[in-house]
């Protein structure tokens, strides 16, 4: 019996398939030709060929561009992992800014070494960039070489041993900067709220929802983040325990193909999963605010999408921070308080503790700090309004004739 074949090239009969191996830089599916005397005898080769060719991905050698060969592994490998969304959004971020398109990148990878690393990492931070962007920048390629390295592509990984203590000044210690959601470092100058604004905020804000988010972020310090993504399970005898934040993720379905969601993740350091203590004024907010959920629930009906969340939308889905921002400005407009970011309120926490005599040790907890340097920030400026109260008495000491 004849096999059945589909192509004649130079007058021989072959059985052509096409597989999808890849995806370009532009979301382009890569397919390539495999070729047999029969159809199961191309899928033979198919095979084979993913075998030779880890998951199926375009080969990579040691001629291949650092840029070529990291964008594959970060695709074909990382992606289909199981990684976070999170976590990959923020390696896709690190390549794109980084490693995909500039002399370094263009480097072949057997002509990589670890003087070539450093160089690029000394041209970086001539151009501005901080320890911190750099050190995250070393994270992945560290870890794209450490994976060539397991595949036999190269004989050694040019990232070990690489210096950054060099890129660091004197306030740049380590563990400073893991706290990267919390920006406060490259924040400026740390406003806070006095009591008089509070009062007037906590007077004119009409929204009973956002008061009790207002509240919640004055005491107990917890990113806005942090406040939104709150399960009503995650608080309990007047404790709140925090174990994630509410971040808008960008998903990828191919390169160039992706949307933005909403997603509760997992805080980056491990301070910032923590039990807060709620002041217990708010006891009775927290009982009313079960009274506001109950309420929307019921006006809604079955299109209301229950989610256990502490702070729901009228929907019962996760509040945008955007939105959150909007009520925020509307509500500081209303009470005549110069405009704060919703961060302030975590600011205005820490100094307030600090101030009636805290234990630095013990902000830095509560606020999920990795190091006591970062809280260090809010003890410097508790010393200086100290130093602008003692000014105050010089009056005491004027001399009159």
């Amino acid at each position: 019996m004849a096999k059945k074949t589909n192509i004649t090239i130079s007058g021989i009969d072959y059985y052509r398939i096409r597989k999808t191996i890849g995806y370009d830089k532009n979301g382009q599916p890569v397919r390539k030709p495999f070729y047999g005397e029969s159809k199961r005898d191309a899928e033979n080769k198919f095979e084979e060929w993913k075998k030779d060719n880890y998951l199926g991905i375009d080969h990579i050698n040691a001629k291949t561009s650092l840029t070529s060969a990291m964008y594959r592994w970060l695709w074909d490998i990382v992606k289909v992992s199981g990684i976070k969304s999170s976590t990959f959004e923020r390696y896709e971020g690190i390549y794109r800014n980084y490693f995909e398109d500039n002399k370094f990148s263009f480097s072949r990878l057997e002509d990589i070494q670890k003087v070539t690393v450093q160089n690029y990492y000394n041209s970086l931070f001539e151009s501005g960039k901080s320890y911190s962007q750099i050190k995250n920048a070393h994270k992945l390629l560290n870890k794209f070489f450490r994976y060539v390295l397991s595949e036999g592509y190269v004989l050694k990984n040019p990232c070990f041993g690489i210096n950054l203590a060099v890129f660091k000044d004197d306030f740049e210690v380590e563990g400073v900067y893991d706290d990267i959601e919390d920006d406060l470092l490259n924040e400026g100058e740390i406003e806070t709220f006095s009591d008089k604004e509070l009062s007037l905020i906590f007077e004119k804000i009409k929204n009973r929802k956002l008061k009790i988010i207002v509240k919640l972020a004055l005491g107990t310090g917890l990113r806005q983040g942090e406040i939104l993504a709150l399960n009503q399970s995650d608080i309990k005898n007047m404790t709140v325990q925090v174990t994630k934040t509410l971040r808008l993720i960008k998903e990828y379905e191919t390169p160039t193909k992706y949307e933005y969601v909403l997603k509760a993740t997992a805080p980056k350091s491990k301070r910032s999963r923590r039990r807060v203590p709620i002041p217990s004024n708010l006891e009775k907010d927290l009982t009313e605010l079960n009274k506001i959920r109950n309420k929307e629930k019921l006006k809604l009906g079955e299109l209301y999408k229950d989610n256990d969340l502490l702070f729901p939308s009228e929907t019962g889905t996760y509040i945008e921070c955007r939105n959150l921002r909007k009520s925020w400005e509307r509500a500081l407009k209303s009470a005549g308080v110069p405009f704060k970011k919703f961060h302030s309120l975590r600011h205005t926490f820490a100094t307030q503790l600090l101030k009636k005599g805290e234990e630095l040790l013990t902000v830095s907890r509560l606020l999920g700090h990795t190091s006591v340097k970062t809280t260090e920030v809010y003890a410097h400026v508790v010393e200086s309004t100290k130093k602008e109260a003692v000014e105050k008495l010089n009056s005491f000491f004027v001399i009159t004739p």
